[in-house]
């Protein structure tokens, strides 16, 4: 059975070659990969969101269950 976060959980090769986990959500509308931000950046910047198109620019986990941990946090409240 897969985890409910896991459509947010992405694998990656960062440039040593080591996998990667990286939390954020896809979105085909405008193809690229949005996550909110957590609660203490947005209260220090006053956004809500980060984008990009290449995942490997939002860091990664070294552990699949860390980034599953992150992605409880960040959407967790959209559930």
């Amino acid at each position: 059975m897969k985890a409910k976060y896991d459509q947010y959980i992405h694998e990656y090769y960062d440039e040593s070659g080591n996998v990667r986990y990286s939390v954020a959500w896809w979105d085909e509308n405008t193809g690229q990969y949005q996550r909110p931000l957590d609660a203490r950046t947005r209260a220090l910047t006053g956004c809500h969101t980060e984008y990009t198109h290449r995942i490997e620019e939002f860091g990664g986990y070294l552990t699949k269950r860390q980034a599953l941990r992150r992605a409880r946090y960040l959407f967790g409240e959209n559930e």
